[in-house]
């Protein structure tokens, strides 16, 4: 019976081991991805910047206004 609960209680405390290197396994992934998805945000940003002004030495008179169905 004790052989039996410590071998119970090895399993849990494997397993919990597992989980937990799983878990930061995980939040490692999350924060690149935050990371990621912060400079993708900027790179955007830029890019629409630099659309906008293109758009204005091209075609100076151009309005970037939405149709007024929006």
């Amino acid at each position: 019976m004790i052989d039996d609960q410590n071998a119970r209680i090895e399993k849990l405390e494997i397993d919990l081991a597992h989980a937990v290197n799983t878990i930061d396994d995980l939040n490692q992934v999350v924060i690149e991805q935050a990371r990621d998805i912060e400079r993708l945000k900027r790179r955007v940003l830029s890019m629409t910047d630099q659309f906008e002004e293109l758009m204005e030495n091209v075609l100076p008179a151009h309005q970037a206004e939405k149709p007024p169905h929006y």
